[in-house]
């Protein structure tokens, strides 16, 4: 049995069906991770009605100019539902533009020091901005745990996201015939520091690559890695389970 570390079961209409289904394919337990203010709630609501689930509560940076400095301080009311277990997801991206900068670090700052004061891991999202990540984390006073979701750097940034505690975790991406690059990144992760993730309802994984993620497909993913690792499946799936229920305190 293992853990969707990483899923947004609120993008559902069906939640029971998806429940259900991922239990029948080994996934016991599911976190669902917010992006704003809207999402945060609905997680909350959702947590409590499926004991499978736990949630985070958080503003995404690319959700950050939708929202005032201020909801953060709803964000942090909502932290001390029993079934948050981390403030994210949170970080910076730089995909689509660069212009709000500013506000993206700005809001990323304040949430670090949400998680730090809640004694909270986080979660980072990071999209063409792990140097400048890399770089602002080295300024915080990190005082709790926090995981690179959806990592698709090199070993070089692997290590230095390592160095500082970083969990790594990684999607369905990781099976794409083309990854070979990040199997081999996968490889190299510690088995105590790393975590798999459907990312659901996105990056669904090989062989479904293209349609609708679930957290019922994360099976592929945790054979994928402990094919790249050549590491005995079963071992490797009782160290993921550790390590999520070792950083969301489950």
């Amino acid at each position: 049995m293992i853990i969707d570390s990483h899923a947004h079961i609120y993008s559902y209409d069906n939640i029971d069906k998806i429940v259900e289904d991922a239990k029948r394919s080994g996934v016991e337990t599911i976190i669902s991770i917010s992006t704003d203010l809207e999402s945060s709630n609905k997680n909350i609501v959702i947590s409590e009605k499926y004991k499978e689930v736990f949630c985070s509560v958080g503003i995404h940076p690319c959700d950050c100019v939708n929202h005032k400095i201020s909801d953060l301080d709803k964000i942090e009311q909502l932290s001390f539902n029993s079934n948050n277990k981390a403030i994210g997801e949170i970080g910076l991206d730089f995909f689509y533009t660069k212009d709000d900068k500013k506000i993206q670090y700005e809001f990323l700052d304040y949430q670090i020091d949400i998680a730090n004061k809640r004694n909270l891991p986080f979660v980072v999202h990071a999209r063409d901005s792990y140097n400048e990540l890399i770089d602002f984390l080295k300024t915080k006073d990190l005082k709790t745990e926090c995981v690179i979701h959806c990592f698709t750097g090199d070993k070089l940034l692997a290590k230095q996201f390592l160095d500082f505690g970083c969990y790594i975790s990684f999607t369905g991406i990781v099976t794409f015939k083309k990854s070979t690059e990040l199997r081999d990144v996968a490889a190299f992760i510690p088995n105590d520091k790393i975590m798999i993730e459907t990312d659901s309802p996105y990056l669904s994984p090989h062989p479904n690559r293209g349609k609708t993620n679930y957290p019922s497909n994360l099976i592929y993913i945790a054979e994928c890695i402990s094919e790249a690792k050549k590491f005995n499946f079963q071992t490797f799936c009782k160290n993921l389970k550790e390590n999520t229920v070792k950083f969301y305190r489950l």
